[in-house]
């Protein structure tokens, strides 16, 4: 099953409105910023994706942030700006000066991806910072190890939990923990066998003993503590996915995790259950505001599916499960938003959607975004003229630097103030845009063949985009024709290319 895992605000709001805080309404402003910012051209395209809105990229390295005020620079996004600081320092200097930096609406931060020899994430420091910067209502999402080990997720509950049961429960707990670790005892073969050992003899100690030397730490069970004692409440996961127990999590472990809902270890049961070692929070500030209305929720929302209609798949695996999305309300929304984002009000509206509910869209919607199929959006829709295609231009400022520069990278980032995130595309599909935006797709085959020929230099790029050595004119064709084919309209659905 694939998941949608994003740090856009959208994304961030919609994971938070599943858990009943009121997101933010469109068009209104407000402040992100990204703690250890290692992908600036990310971050330019996120705030051009998002122009109501102000963009703060925090990084150690000041060639990472001369790199990004480069490129909002060139590519005319004047609502973000680099600072050179680490947390701490970032911490300090608000001690200093409070009007450093503007309260936060969204901060975020990558703690898995940094550069550990440049700077080391300073996880008391970016906690305070995130005490300090984000409002209430508002998110604070980290990515984050849980553990440095699949054996030290085990280790830690078995050190929580099992001095404190008499023998019943040391029992009862060895049959909860082959319910919740069939993922890893299917690679721990020897732990498994100690496991039905220690069950059949009635010893729970003997299983137990295996994980008396080592460190037994959470950073999840942490991180759960840290944050509440400064405010914050857990507001889901990142990947969409891992918030229904349904999708991500075994079926003999369900009942197993759902019964300890209350407890402080839930998390970590997930993360054993789920063999997680990285996962993605988002905490919101408190007090947050709350509502159990679907309309105040998610009527903000629009959602697009970004594959072609014809990839979309009619069943979907899930634990122990198969979703089925060839019913007659699935098959409707997939045709529609597979052209392009609707919300539900849009879907409601449409001639072909009588007899269907508010609620039964909405659960059907949340249940493709599960899935991974639709994704939510921003809420806008792009007006463009779809009737001269042949004639396609860059769209917004952002995006028209691409008629001027040279692809050398594997993808590339776009804006799309309708997907209100950075559009990832390959190089492949940035070269026909271009070719496209250069010269129109009557001559684009003549504007496309140079840039194959100078790629054709670079042998490990060139093996990505093509499959031969020496492009011809009929490579370019080729080319052009299969990413026109169902992508096109999709370009110009989320505001990438618009007509001459």
């Amino acid at each position: 099953m694939n998941t949608h895992a994003s740090f856009s605000p959208v994304s961030l709001s919609y994971v938070a409105a599943l858990r009943g805080v009121k997101p933010r309404l469109p068009g209104q402003s407000f402040n992100y910023m990204v703690v250890d910012c290692q992908k600036p051209e990310w971050l330019v395209a996120l705030a051009a994706s998002n122009p109501e809105g102000q963009f703060y990229g925090l990084s150690a390295q000041s060639s990472l942030c001369a790199k990004g005020e480069d490129i909002a620079r060139e590519r005319m996004a004047g609502n973000v700006k680099f600072l050179c600081a680490t947390a701490r320092q970032a911490v300090d200097r608000i001690e200093q000066n409070p009007s450093y930096l503007p309260q936060m609406n969204y901060l975020c931060c990558n703690e898995t991806s940094g550069n550990e020899s440049v700077s080391v994430i300073d996880r008391s420091a970016l906690f305070d910072l995130a005490t300090r910067l984000v409002l209430p209502n508002g998110m604070f999402a980290t990515t984050y190890k849980t553990n440095e080990s699949e054996e030290g997720l085990l280790r830690f509950l078995v050190r929580e939990l099992a001095p404190e049961m008499n023998a019943q429960q040391a029992q009862e707990l060895l049959t909860e923990f082959k319910k919740l670790g069939g993922t890893y005892l299917s690679k721990h073969i020897d732990h498994a066998m100690k496991l039905a050992s220690a069950t059949l003899r009635n010893i729970p100690d003997e299983f137990f003993a295996l994980f008396d030397q080592g460190e037994a730490c959470s950073s999840t069970f942490d991180t759960m503590v840290a944050m509440g004692a400064r405010g914050f409440t857990y507001a889901g996961d990142c990947h969409i996915s891992s918030n229904y127990l349904e999708l991500s999590l075994p079926p003999e472990a369900q009942p197993v995790v759902l019964s300890c809902i209350s407890n402080p270890l839930y998390e970590p049961l997930k993360d054993f259950a789920m063999n997680r070692l990285v996962r993605s929070d988002i905490w919101c500030r408190q007090p947050a505001v709350t509502s159990a209305n679907p309309a105040e929720l998610f009527s903000a929302f629009s959602f697009g599916i970004p594959a072609p209609r014809e990839a979309i798949p009619t069943n979907v695996l899930a634990p122990g499960k198969t979703i089925r999305l060839d019913t007659p309300l699935y098959a409707k929304l997939i045709d529609l938003m597979a052209l392009l984002p609707i919300s539900v009000g849009d879907f409601l509206a449409h001639p072909t959607s009588a007899g269907h509910t508010v609620e039964e869209t909405l659960e059907a919607i949340q249940i493709l975004v599960a899935c991974g199929i639709a994704v939510p959006m921003r809420g806008q829709t792009a007006q463009t003229k779809l009737s001269a295609l042949d004639q396609p231009r860059m769209c917004g400022n952002h995006n028209r630097y691409l008629d001027q520069e040279a692809i050398n990278n594997p993808s590339l980032y776009f804006a799309s103030t309708v997907w209100g995130d950075a559009y990832e595309v390959s190089a492949r599909d940035a070269l026909v845009m271009q070719a496209l935006d250069r010269a129109g797709l009557v001559n684009s085959i003549s504007a496309l063949l140079p840039e194959l020929q100078r790629i054709a230099n670079n042998p490990k790029l060139a093996a990505q985009i093509m499959d031969v050595a020496m492009p011809t004119e009929e490579t370019a064709r080729q080319m052009i024709e299969s990413s026109l084919q169902g992508d096109i309209i999709k370009w110009y659905a989320y505001g990438i290319l618009e007509a001459a």
